[in-house]
């Protein structure tokens, strides 16, 4: 997964962090960070979260964490992070370092969701606040079944599933998974994302995602020239409306009890 992210790192920052950003930068609003002298943005990529961040809580130490390298270079050059490349199930931080933990977008990349909560809860001190961000479902739009097709019928090999997002899509699944790690749920709610790509910016995603460009790279040249004519010939054929995505989310806040 750190590879295809340091793959896509580009793509992700300029085209999918703008979409996702939104409704993030909404729930650290409602961490209530004003006071707060250390956040930990576990899996922060780009680092996209840092300005909501830093408007909410400006006197904060934010540690920037990620698996991808090359994400937090993006973080640290345009973003001044202070990044570390860590393993959000094994956090190099000590217990109680952290008035605040973020995990947008991250716990169903992980092998071991309930182990990354639990170091969430580790690190936090009594009455700190835990905001993450999981994903309900996500509905693919036209443009990217003809992308899977036409990689299927050249008989591209698949890499592992990006996410898994079972125990995650709903909201008592999130509730249940954050008092697991003893954590008290305040508030969980859905939230609806949609986005309308056109040719030339889904073309760019497609062929920037680093699951993609890792998928690509098992063939060889000629083959992933072909590949991509097909897809470019394909995609012209199609209407505005298929290049339509939407997806629904799980945001989800929680505070470590004052007794922990």
């Amino acid at each position: 997964m750190a590879d295809a992210y340091d793959r896509g790192a580009r793509a992700y920052e300029a085209l999918w962090s703008p979409v996702i950003l939104p409704p993030a930068a909404a729930l650290v609003r409602s961490l209530g960070l004003q006071g707060r002298h250390v956040v930990a943005d576990v899996g922060a990529g780009t680092g996209a979260l840092l300005g909501a961040i830093r408007a909410a809580a400006p006197a904060a130490r934010v540690v920037t964490l990620d698996a991808s390298a090359e994400m937090l270079r993006i973080a640290q050059t345009g973003r001044r992070a202070h990044a570390v490349v860590a393993d959000a199930l094994a956090l190099p931080l000590t217990d109680r370092a952290a008035d605040a933990v973020i995990l947008a977008y991250v716990l169903f990349h992980l092998a071991d969701p309930p182990l990354a909560v639990a170091e969430a809860a580790r690190v936090l001190r009594s009455g700190g606040r835990l905001g993450a961000i999981t994903w309900a479902w996500e509905r693919e739009s036209r443009a990217d079944t003809l992308w899977d097709q036409i990689l299927i019928e050249a008989d591209v090999p698949p890499t592992p599933p990006r996410r898994v997002d079972a125990g995650l899509d709903r909201p008592d699944a999130m509730a249940a998974l954050l008092r697991s790690a003893g954590l008290r749920p305040e508030c969980i709610w859905p939230e609806r994302l949609h986005h309308q790509w056109d040719r030339s910016s889904y073309w760019e995603l497609a062929t920037g995602w680093g699951a993609n460009r890792a998928r690509l790279s098992r063939v060889d040249a000629a083959t992933r020239a072909c590949v991509l004519a097909r897809v470019q010939s394909g995609l012209s054929r199609l209407a505005p409306q298929d290049f339509f995505w939407e997806g629904e989310i799980i945001c989800a806040v929680a505070t470590k009890d004052t007794t922990a």
